[in-house]
């Protein structure tokens, strides 16, 4: 099987139970995780570490992470001897309140790499020739009072836990990208928004990853820029038939 199929299939292990209780000190305290995104986004990423490292181990790859913060990838996969045939993959949070709702990511920046071959990337961007999403999805589950006391090894089962129906899935970037900017005034690509299994099945909106790459190369800062341009891929097209104009 491929890197790619081995990778699928462990995330999708039925054992990857996804049932972090909390973070233990080295006094044996188990501080429960409360609802905080971005502490549920890292403990996601550190579930799919070692799930990275054994199969690409399997394949042959070297798994390197970011030494500077705020670089893309979460993880680099190449083989020594292909150091210009590397692998990005990214790992991306989000949840929904009730099961079945349609969600979004934000799929990193559009002003740096895309653009700029190095900036803010582990390695050159043209030395990459695939780039990957590894998505979680989980329903939020209200925070209890009793998330705010710590507890011993022995109450395991007594942990509130903020999340319920992990699901998982990889899908290359361009397949899942939107055409709007991922939240607000940032300059971060937004993905489709959708349900859970049209990511699975890839069902996106561009032609192809060229496509995908030129549209957000181009894509203004500013709505006043983008309406004398383009604010989405219909439009986009249309600015491609009219010789970019």
């Amino acid at each position: 099987m491929s890197l790619r199929s081995d990778l699928i299939n462990a995330l999708y292990d039925e054992n990857q139970k996804y049932d972090v209780c909390g973070i233990i000190s080295a006094e044996g305290k188990i501080y429960p995780l409360g609802s905080d995104t971005k502490v549920l986004s890292t403990i996601f990423e550190l579930f799919s570490r070692p799930i990275i490292n054994k199969i690409a181990e399997k394949h042959g790859y070297i798994v390197e992470e970011p030494k500077q913060q705020n670089h893309y990838p979460d993880f680099t996969l190449y083989k020594p001897s292909e150091p210009n045939k590397k692998i990005a993959i990214d790992i991306k949070t989000t949840y929904t309140n009730k099961e079945n709702e349609k969600i979004k990511f934000t799929l990193g920046g559009y002003t740096s790499f895309i653009r700029n071959n190095t900036k803010n990337i582990v390695y050159p961007f043209d030395q990459y020739i695939a780039h990957w999403i590894i998505g979680y999805v989980y329903t939020r589950v209200a925070t209890r009072k009793s998330s705010l006391k710590t507890y011993n090894i022995n109450e395991l089962n007594e942990i509130p836990k903020p999340y319920k129906g992990v699901k998982v899935f990889l899908q290359d970037k361009w397949v899942i990208a939107g055409d709007l900017a991922g939240s607000g005034n940032t300059t971060n690509i937004g993905s489709i928004h959708a349900h859970y299994k049209d990511f699975v099945e890839g069902k996106g909106i561009f032609d192809s990853e060229d496509e995908f790459l030129d549209y957000w190369r181009n894509y203004e800062r500013t709505s006043q820029l983008r309406n004398d341009k383009y604010n989405n891929i219909s439009e986009y097209r249309n600015w491609i038939y009219r010789g970019r104009k």
